[in-house]
């Protein structure tokens, strides 16, 4: 009987652990703070030193840390110098790189090979140190949602609803990009009212962003007319962030018919393209 109790007592113990495990990924929002790839190449994978006509593996692990997949990535080594090292080949690409979820909390991993092979030291040269970038383009997403208070009288900021709040700022959702903040302006008109959102989208991450596609976005399951400010753009849903501060504003209004104030859900996805470059060195000794 003290045997059935006890193998009871551990079973018990042993499904509550598990549970407990299972709610805690569940309730985990992966689509917050700062997402990005992480690149590192394997363990004497290359040697730190090579020696003159010997051959070496460059395996490189890349770590999708983002909440969002890595699509259409290719990888390439430039800078390399062809009298000392030969590497085959000297890019990869990947179609698809999964990023951060329920049903793989740690994000995917990709391992990329590269055939090397040290050359000869020219007349008496001890040691030769090769710098070269390892460079990293892909397309990837990013969704922003928030909850906001929608009062359209300018006069009570705060009835039996809720109250407005006129800024917000935001850690980030799982990418490199992402809206850092946002303003909400009410405008007054005959009928009711016209409300905006001024979103600042900034990369956050250790590479460049390039085009920023606007997808949709919503106001309460409805759509809401947004697009990127700038005088020169010729599509308004389309932008390329050349300026160094990788910065860029987005803007969605729409009228309001309803004068009570309420909670709604503020929606709007995009996509992008990234670039990652990170210096690496490969050095030959005698």
């Amino acid at each position: 009987m003290k045997k059935i109790l006890i193998i009871l007592t551990i079973a018990i113990f042993l499904v509550g652990c598990g549970s407990g495990a299972g709610q805690e990924n569940v309730n985990y929002n992966f689509k917050q703070g700062i997402g990005q790839l992480k690149v590192s190449f394997l363990n004497n994978a290359p040697p730190d030193k090579l020696y003159p006509g010997s051959d070496f593996k460059m395996i490189l692990q890349v770590d999708n840390q983002q909440a969002y997949d890595a699509l259409n990535g290719r990888i390439v080594l430039v800078g390399l110098d062809d009298s000392y090292f030969n590497v085959q080949p000297n890019y990869q690409d990947f179609q698809e790189l999964k990023g951060r979820s329920l049903l793989a909390p740690g994000g995917d991993k990709l391992y990329f090979d590269f055939d090397g092979t040290a050359m000869e030291l020219f007349q008496n040269s001890i040691q030769y140190n090769n710098p070269y970038f390892l460079q990293i383009h892909y397309d990837s997403s990013m969704d922003f949602t928030d909850t906001v208070c929608i009062n359209p009288n300018l006069y009570d900021t705060y009835d039996s609803g809720c109250k407005r709040k006129e800024r917000s700022s935001y850690s980030g959702q799982g990418a490199p990009l992402a809206v850092t903040n946002m303003e909400q302006i009410v405008f007054p008109s005959g009928a009711g009212a016209n409300v905006e959102f001024r979103l600042e989208l900034s990369n956050r991450g250790n590479g460049k962003v390039g085009f920023i596609n606007l997808g949709n976005g919503k106001l309460g399951g409805k759509p809401i007319s947004c697009e990127f400010a700038g005088k020169y753009l010729v599509d308004k849903r389309r932008v390329e962030l050349k300026n160094k501060q990788q910065q860029t504003k987005l803007i969605c209004k729409t009228f309001l018919n309803d004068q009570r104030s309420y909670e709604t859900t503020l929606s709007v996805d995009f996509t992008y393209d990234y670039d990652i470059s990170e210096q690496r060195q490969l050095t030959m000794v005698r």
